[in-house]
């Protein structure tokens, strides 16, 4: 028989992470690895409750989606 577990998030420290530098550094490699991929550009920025990572460039094959692990 299995236990059921409850799981209580702290969404100070959840606001803290989606804003901060480290949460930042993951998001601009795994979105330069994209953009290198399919030939576009990146832009990341702070918005009001995280942080963004925006991705141009798809050539219409879909190559932003399928670098995202997508078909």
């Amino acid at each position: 028989m299995s236990k059921r577990v409850k799981v209580e998030l702290n969404s100070s420290g959840v606001r803290q992470l989606l804003k901060s530098p480290e949460m930042q550094k993951v998001l601009e490699e795994h979105a330069g690895k994209m953009a290198g991929k399919t030939g576009g550009s990146v832009e990341v920025y702070t918005a009001q409750t995280r942080v963004v990572a925006e991705v141009s460039g798809d050539d219409g094959n879909n190559s932003a989606l399928k670098a995202m692990g997508g078909s």
